[in-house]
């Protein structure tokens, strides 16, 4: 297990540090070349196929064509990245590689609040471009812990400055509202911000949620925030289809804010969007980034070490 995570962090890190170089050096077709690179060194990477295979198996989605769709997914989220790093990048060739559906009034809308408003996704491959997509739109920032690998956090400052997205850290805290209060403040003036909460937590730390036919413990914060600032939670979705990636917004997720502990509707409110995120996966299993991270590897095969 611990060969098969080391395997993918250092194929993950290795192709967006060669990304970087050949990007910043070259042009379109330097990067794009680095694409069929990939996808011959994942035909023959079995560690990490025999992982995917067994964690889709152990969900029942698995079927065959679903392997080589993973890694063809996982590939386009880091080449889509690597572009960003290029001298001569431009925008619209990201927007070709995605479309808005008329759902994005459901966006509108409740923007138009002027409440501020949390856009909740899961880690769908392509998720740290998406952010930049939706901005061309509707200004929005991304909400993130620090990680405490180096190389990552170098890693994704870089590509957030290359496609001009703010990142909102969240403060090293032990106190929950210290933690939350930044993005409060963001909320209150009328902000969007982007977060992506289906990393599990610690029993303690979480609301159980059922993920393909798992128990989860995932952060209600972001209903929280919602809870205390009146701003809307919007989910977004996408999945490809005809050679792009097509966004769907789903209606908001509005809690009551009286009566009641607000901790008990933000847990609520974390269920509702988890059946949701639970649909979407069983539906487009290949979208889902997260088969390989190590603890919902854990979670799928019974054997969880974050209680």
């Amino acid at each position: 297990m611990n060969f098969t995570r080391s395997f993918r962090k250092k194929l993950t890190y290795s192709s967006l540090r060669l990304g970087q170089r050949l990007a910043q050096k070259g042009d379109c077709g330097g990067v794009e070349r680095l694409r069929k690179i990939l996808k011959a060194f994942t035909q023959i990477a079995v560690p990490l196929r025999r992982q995917l295979e067994r964690n889709m198996k152990l969900t029942g989605v698995y079927q065959p064509e679903l392997i080589d769709a993973y890694f063809d997914r996982a590939a386009d989220q880091l080449i889509m990245m690597a572009h960003g790093f290029r001298a001569d990048f431009d925008l619209s060739f990201l927007l070709k590689s995605f479309r808005f559906e008329d759902s994005f009034g459901h966006l509108e809308q409740a923007y138009a609040k002027g409440k501020g408003v949390m856009v909740v996704a899961g880690h769908l491959c392509g998720y740290p471009s998406v952010v930049t997509v939706i901005s061309t739109r509707l200004p929005c920032a991304v909400y993130s812990r620090r990680n405490k690998d180096s190389r990552k956090v170098a890693i994704m400052e870089a590509i957030a400055k290359a496609e001009e997205v703010e990142v909102i850290y969240r403060p090293e805290s032990s106190n929950r509202d210290e933690k939350l209060q930044p993005v409060i403040d963001v909320l209150r003036q009328g902000k969007m911000l982007f977060i992506t909460p289906d990393t599990p937590r610690k029993q303690h730390e979480g609301v159980a949620v059922s993920i393909l036919g798992k128990t989860a413990y995932f952060p209600a914060g972001a209903f929280v925030m919602s809870m205390r600032t009146g701003s809307p939670v919007v989910p977004v979705w996408w999945r490809w289809e005809q050679d792009c990636c097509k966004i769907h917004f789903s209606e908001p997720i509005e809690l009551s804010r009286g009566g009641g502990r607000i901790r008990d509707k933000a847990e609520e409110g974390m269920k509702q969007w988890s059946c949701q995120l639970d649909t979407f996966i069983r539906a487009y299993p290949e979208m889902w980034w997260n088969w390989l991270d190590k603890r919902w590897t854990h979670i799928i095969r019974n054997h969880n070490n974050l209680k």
